[in-house]
């Protein structure tokens, strides 16, 4: 069968579904687990037998050892899919119980939390952040700094530095005015996450699953990435000679492992759970068990704040997700990535 997916089957599909990807490093497929609704199954049959040849091709042509795939809408998970290895070493397949860090994808539930906050009266997203982190240090000769202008990257500071600078009497400096431009910024989510966990009186890990995992049923989702979930993530890997070109079909080696607790990208998540928060997401902020967000913050939420020409020539930024136009139809989506770690929804 041919691995060519017509953009009229996936655009089919993609009007009744919302997509997660998640995958580990790069190798070469062999294997794939498929859990899906029956319903949609009988509907899509030869969308998602095209989908899964075009998968293993697109692995196979990216070296990738293991991926999952969940396909959601607004009446819950179509299908949740694992392809290839989370080990190579031992050929162990990938486990739809497994973890994977999902990045950059975890700043809309930061985004999420801090709008609950400003539901709950705590947050005033226009206010500057400072009043509510005193410590930190920013230098500037504009207006000051809020938490609308992190949410959106707008905020004119450096894309990915460290919040507390080794030099006690340093201060991070702003390149531009707030609100005036799109300039992606790690930093900024780092300072959001702080500010989460300042406002609500506990950890960052701990008001995510509070807030938004427990309520959703995303009861395999670790907010934070450490050394405790480590058998419970699928092995990722990296060029093993990693100081030359990129060798699309290199030999590969484990990658290093990190700990990580930032509002920027310290999710690891299955494709089950990533598909009830797609669910919530096609809900406008509504899961199985109820709101994680009103409508009003929803709106906030998903409204093009700010041209975002990093995420394509029409796309715009809301809270933590980027938003564009397709074919008439407005969509949310992010990537991420870790160590050897690619996620997209």
């Amino acid at each position: 069968m041919s691995t060519r997916i017509t953009r009229r089957k996936l655009l089919a599909l993609a009007a009744q579904a919302t997509t997660v990807a998640c995958a580990s490093g790069f190798f070469v497929i062999e294997s794939a687990g498929i859990t899906q609704n029956a319903e949609a199954n009988a509907k899509y049959k030869d969308v998602f037998e095209a989908l899964d040849s075009f998968v293993k091709q697109y692995m196979r042509e990216m070296n990738s050892p293991g991926m999952t795939l969940v396909l959601a809408n607004r009446d819950g998970i179509l299908r949740a899919a694992t392809y290839g290895f989370s080990d190579l070493e031992r050929g162990l397949n990938v486990k739809p119980e497994q973890l994977f860090h999902i990045g950059s994808i975890s700043k809309s539930f930061t985004a999420i939390a801090l709008l609950q906050l400003r539901e709950e009266g705590k947050l005033d997203l226009h206010q500057p952040v400072v009043e509510y982190l005193p410590w930190l240090k920013i230098e500037t000769q504009y207006a000051p700094i809020t938490t609308h202008h992190l949410l959106t990257h707008s905020a004119g500071l450096p894309g990915n530095v460290s919040i507390f600078l080794s030099d006690s009497a340093a201060k991070h400096k702003t390149g531009f005015a707030p609100g005036e431009h799109f300039h992606y910024c790690n930093l900024g989510y780092h300072i959001l996450g702080h500010l989460l966990s300042t406002l609500d009186n506990r950890l960052y890990g701990e008001s995510i699953r509070k807030r938004i995992l427990a309520p959703l049923g995303m009861n395999a989702t670790e907010p934070t990435i450490n050394g405790d979930i480590r058998d419970r993530t699928a092995r990722n890997y990296m060029i093993y000679h990693d100081e030359r070109p990129y060798p699309r079909y290199g030999k590969l080696a484990e990658a290093p492992q990190l700990i990580f607790e930032k509002g920027s990208g310290s999710i690891a998540s299955t494709a089950r759970d990533m598909g009830l928060y797609v669910n919530m997401l096609a809900n406008r902020g509504r899961g199985a068990k109820g709101r994680v967000l009103s409508e009003e913050s929803f709106s906030l939420f998903v409204k093009p704040h700010i041209k975002a020409k990093d995420f394509g020539p029409t796309a715009s930024y809301g809270y933590g997700l980027a938003i564009d136009q397709l074919d008439g139809h407005t969509i949310a989506r992010h990537t991420g990535g870790m160590v050897s770690f690619m996620s997209a929804m």
